[in-house]
């Protein structure tokens, strides 16, 4: 079978977790049967948003999730940042628990690039990094970084999903609460089964217990580590793929090394004046 087919066929049976029109009225934002979560619980916790909706209404454009991993790093999944030209068209909000949450701990940031993995087709290698302008200030229970995972996850490990994705595939409830639910890794056996997709992990049952529409690029967090990332699920109900960061832990790696040497942010008008300053002075020396 051509690699061309088994991508179309993966795109007809499985679904993004992307919310694509997030900022509907018909529209919710919660894990399916999860619980509600404070975001000291889970402070890593990123809410993509489009940025033209924002403007309109605060947290009215959530459409993926996110996880801090740096001081100027977040990480989530590739087709949430599909089809966007520019760094202006989203939102980076962080320290919420409720998407229309303005609380003292809620901070929007700006976004200076992204890096989309080279080797990105639907459904795979689905990952992305997102640097932002200025340092990720944490804040104890509210803003922080979650280590990455490197080691393989034992079938059977308790792990946690989290996110702002529909309650319900079919039937919304309409909330803006931070939810999560507690979900079991399944074998490597039975994820090649259901995707046939390399460099993931599956967790959740055959329930429709687990992430859904708005939970992209949200984190599965397994022992107090990021182990994966919600990529795609099941309409039918079932375990959901998750990206795993142990397989692409040294693109993750290569890349944030790549932005540490990089300049941090750009210049403000004084260093722009200093520095012209200092060049105008060595020429007419």
């Amino acid at each position: 079978m051509s690699l061309m087919l088994i991508l179309m066929i993966h795109i007809v049976l499985f679904y993004p977790l992307t919310s694509a029109n997030a900022a509907s009225d018909n529209v919710t934002f919660k894990i399916i049967n999860g619980f509600s979560c404070n975001i000291k619980e889970t402070p890593y916790q990123v809410s993509l948003r489009y940025a033209y909706r924002e403007r309109k209404r605060w947290g009215s454009g959530h459409y993926c999730g996110g996880t801090i991993v740096s001081n100027r790093a977040i990480i989530t999944a590739a087709h949430c940042l599909r089809g966007r030209r520019h760094k202006k068209e989203v939102v980076v909000v962080v320290g919420n628990t409720f998407l229309d949450d303005r609380s003292a701990t809620t901070k929007e940031l700006e976004i200076l690039s992204w890096r989309v993995h080279q080797k990105y087709t639907k459904p795979l290698n689905d990952i992305a990094l997102i640097f932002t302008v200025e340092h990720i200030q944490p804040i104890s229970g509210a803003i922080e970084i979650l280590p990455l995972n490197t080691r393989e996850v034992d079938v059977g490990t308790r792990c946690l999903v989290s996110g702002w994705g529909q309650a319900n595939h079919f039937v919304p409830d309409r909330t803006n609460d931070l939810r999560a639910q507690w979900i079991q890794i399944v074998s490597p056996k039975i994820c090649r089964k259901l995707y046939r997709i390399p460099k993931v992990i599956c967790a959740g049952d055959e329930s429709t217990t687990g992430p859904s529409f708005g939970d992209s690029g949200g984190p599965l967090r397994c022992e107090d580590k990021l182990s994966g990332i919600v990529s795609v699920g099941r309409l039918e109900g079932g375990p959901t793929a998750y990206t795993s960061i142990r397989d692409l832990y040294p693109w993750i790696r290569r890349e944030l090394s790549s932005f540490n040497g990089a300049p941090p942010m750009r210049p403000s008008c004084i260093q722009r004046q200093v520095v012209l300053a200092i060049t105008i002075y060595m020429v007419t020396k």
